[in-house]
């Protein structure tokens, strides 16, 4: 079972002087500063090619994925990323963390030419949405951070390994980043979700007001139906509708 803790506040030594400078406490600054290249060195190991493709841990405005609050969670991306447009391992990094002049939606467009998958387009519907009721520190991710054409595919020979480093990227995404709440897409990925935390998260709604949400050891769960066609043709009509509650329900628990 996983257990979560809410993420430490930084502590502030205030002077007697009020006119004086507050600053933090450099031994907290070193530790922070140690645990984001920990973090950053484990992800290095985990996005190491599998199968000639480099996992995509997270999709990602943040340069520091680490602050993040929210997760949007799927199964497993469509697009992937080879080592041809990856180029070198230090400029995928650079990429997923948003720094020297590389960027993980540039790389993203570059991948798909500029033409987002529908899923995509989707997914980034429901991020302005989620902005627009004031939520911040989004990352998108999936259960299985690896890519296949189709999610069916993960069990073919040419994908051997994909699916045990995706779910071990996710895990450790989970442990390590501890986001307050997430948001999982699809009947398939709240299952596999579900076995992860080794608990029920509940069934995919079925009708615009109708919210699947529990909290589990603090953190906030949301089930949606899925972003992916054809699954999301179903329910596109109130899609919007959905989307604005899940926001302020989400926005709600953040405060």
């Amino acid at each position: 079972m996983l257990y979560w803790k809410q993420k430490n506040s930084l502590i502030w030594k205030v002077p007697d002087d009020p006119s004086a400078v507050i600053s933090v406490e450099p031994k907290l600054i070193n530790r922070k500063k140690m645990i984001s290249k920990e973090f950053e060195e484990k992800i290095r190991q985990l996005i190491s090619p599998v199968n000639d493709q480099y996992p995509r841990p997270w999709m990602t405005r943040l340069s520091e994925p680490m602050s993040a609050n929210i997760f949007i969670v799927g199964k497993n991306q469509r697009n992937g990323y080879s080592k041809n447009h990856v180029e070198t391992a230090d400029k995928y990094l650079d990429a997923l963390f948003n720094r020297n002049g590389q960027g993980c939606r540039e790389l993203y467009d570059k991948v798909t030419k500029g033409k987002p998958s529908p899923t995509r387009k989707n997914t980034d519907r429901l991020v302005s949405t989620l902005e627009t009721a004031k939520v911040t520190g989004i990352l998108e991710t999936n259960v299985i951070c690896y890519s296949t054409p189709m999610s069916s595919d993960l069990s073919r020979n040419r994908h051997v390994g994909g699916k045990d480093r995706g779910e071990e990227i996710f895990r450790y995404l989970l442990s390590s980043i501890k986001p307050r709440a997430l948001i999982v897409h699809g009947a398939s990925a709240s299952r596999q979700l579900a076995s992860i935390l080794e608990t029920e998260v509940g069934k995919v709604p079925m009708h615009a007001n109708d919210i699947c949400s529990s909290e589990i050891n603090g953190m906030l769960v949301v089930v949606i139906p899925s972003l992916a066609p054809p699954a999301f043709n179903k329910w596109s009509s109130w899609s919007q509708a959905h989307f604005n509650s899940v926001a302020n329900i989400v926005a709600s628990h953040l405060l």
